[in-house]
């Protein structure tokens, strides 16, 4: 019994010194400094992988967004045709003795608003009267989601209309990111106003017959981003300019709203540079914020991405009504730039 009594009352002291001796082999589970850095240091790698994915993601479906958009805007110019036998004009105005803009000023958005669903929109519009005037403020200030895109984060969704000479507003308009393709010439250009070669100018509803070069290689509408410069839905107001938003001392005319271009700095086919002599103006011209090139709606209701890298002559005959000459020879002038 004493013998037992012994064994029994060592075990618990032997118990002890196990449990310790097992603590100082094996001590309980933590981070060293040194593991913790790496462990962050690993997370932070992942995070910096991941964020760009789904920044990538994100872009491309809103640039999915936009194509859709300029899709239903091709089918409108579509049913456009079916209706009235031509494209809408790029905008109507009368015109003064000087060649300048004298209203009512309603665009080729405003007029495919019935092919859109917009129709109530429509409805309301009352084409005797002045984009500018007070009696279209309501329908002026309303903007159409089918004319943005969503990748223009920079968007404003309205816009002051500035004066030529003063800058100061005349009215405020509902933004868009869409813009209509006047070719080769320059909007701000009085006399190309009325003489344009692509498919959007003053008062000529453009017919399907006089896209010689074919409905699916001619450009009919494409992206304006606020980086460049604004656009807008429904109208040119007569006297106004448009700022270019990368170098604010330069501007275009008041129809550069709603149309653009592919002319380009250096290379100037215009003859009647009345308000930017030096034609050093982007406002004028398309471009987007989606990385690499732009979005471009063609007048077979086909949507296309451009790259910014295209030739500039290639991109000038997309951008006219006829390219070819009958003998052969390419028409289209060659510029020496990107047009984004």
């Amino acid at each position: 019994m004493a013998i037992c009594s012994l064994v029994i009352s060592l075990r618990p002291a032997a118990a002890l010194n196990c449990r310790a001796a097992l603590r100082r082999a094996c001590p309980l589970g933590a981070f060293t400094l040194v593991e913790l850095l790496v462990v962050i240091s690993i997370i932070g790698v992942l995070v910096g992988l991941l964020v760009p994915a789904v920044q990538a993601s994100r872009e491309a479906a809103r640039k999915a967004h936009c194509i859709n958009n300029l899709k239903q805007i091709g089918l409108a110019l579509h049913n456009h045709i079916s209706a009235k036998k031509s494209l809408p004009a790029g905008y109507v105005s009368r015109v003064l003795n000087n060649g300048d803009d004298a209203g009512p000023g309603w665009a080729w958005g405003a007029h495919l608003l019935p092919y859109m669903e917009q129709s109530p929109l429509f409805e309301l519009m009352d084409e005797k009267v002045a984009v500018n005037s007070y009696a279209a403020t309501a329908l002026r200030l309303k903007m159409v989601p089918g004319f943005i895109c969503p990748s223009d984060s920079g968007l404003q969704p309205v816009i002051d209309i500035p004066a030529y000479i003063t800058k100061t507003s005349i009215c405020k308009m509902a933004s868009a990111s869409y813009v209509g393709s006047a070719g080769t010439v320059r909007p701000t250009c009085k006399l190309c106003r009325d003489w344009f070669d692509g498919v959007f100018g003053r008062n000529h509803p453009v017919e399907p017959r006089e896209l010689e070069d074919g409905l699916s290689q001619t450009l009919a509408i494409g992206e304006r981003a606020t980086d460049w410069a604004n656009a807008a839905l429904w109208g040119v107001v007569p006297n106004s300019i448009l700022l270019d938003n990368q170098r604010p001392d330069k501007f275009a005319a008041g129809p550069a709203y709603v149309l653009g271009t592919t002319f380009k700095d250096g290379f100037n086919i215009c003859t009647d540079e009345t308000i930017d002599a030096d034609s050093t103006s982007y406002a004028e011209s398309f471009g987007s914020v989606h990385p690499g090139g732009c979005n471009f709606a063609f007048c077979d209701g086909g949507v296309r991405f451009v790259f910014e890298n295209v030739d500039p002559g290639v991109m000038n005959a997309l951008a006219t009504r006829a390219s070819i000459a009958k003998g052969g020879d390419l028409l289209d002038p060659i510029i020496h730039d990107s047009p984004f």
